[in-house]
C-alpha cells in the first residue's frame, strides 16, 4: 500500500493518543480487502496478547470520532467499519452487503460510476452500496 501513512503518523496526525489497540485496530484495517466489523477485528488481533472487546469498541470510536474510519450500519444492526478513502489504497469504491449473513465486500471497479453531471466537480467521497444475496447464502 505505497503512500499510505503507517498508524502511528496517522493517529499523531489527529492528535490522538499512540496505543496499542489504536495501532492495532490500523494495522488490520490497513491490510484488509474489506470493511469489517467488531467480531472479525478481534479474531484478528495478535494471539498471545489478552485484548479487552470494550477497548477495542472504544478504539474504533475514537477513529471515527477523529474522522479515520467510514462506518456502514446493516440490516442486522452490525456496524462494518473501514479506513477513510484518503488513507486506504481503494479510491472511489463502493460496497456489496448480503441481506442474509450481513458480510459486506468492496467494490473497486465500477463501470463509470459517475453521471456527467459531476464533470468538473471534485468528488471527495463516494457512497455506492449494493444489497442482495451473497453465493454462500443462496446455496
Amino acid at each position: 500500500m505505497e503512500g499510505i501513512l503507517p498508524p502511528i503518523e496517522i493517529l499523531r496526525s489527529v492528535g490522538l493518543k499512540v496505543t496499542k489497540n489504536r495501532e492495532q485496530v490500523l494495522n488490520i484495517l490497513q491490510g484488509t480487502d474489506r470493511p469489517l466489523n467488531h467480531h472479525e477485528i478481534m479474531e484478528m488481533l495478535p494471539k498471545g496478547q489478552s485484548w479487552d472487546r470494550v477497548t477495542i469498541y472504544r478504539a474504533l470510536s475514537d477513529l471515527e470520532e477523529k474522522h479515520i474510519l467510514n462506518t456502514m450500519l446493516t440490516g442486522e444492526r452490525v456496524t462494518y467499519f473501514e479506513l477513510k478513502e484518503d488513507l486506504n489504497s481503494k479510491k472511489h469504491h463502493g460496497h456489496i452487503v448480503c441481506d442474509d449473513c450481513g458480510r459486506i465486500e468492496c467494490v473497486e471497479k465500477l463501470d463509470n460510476p459517475f453521471p456527467k453531471k459531476l464533470q468538473g466537480f471534485k468528488v471527495q467521497t463516494m457512497d455506492i452500496t449494493f444489497h442482495g444475496i451473497c453465493k454462500e447464502c443462496q446455496d
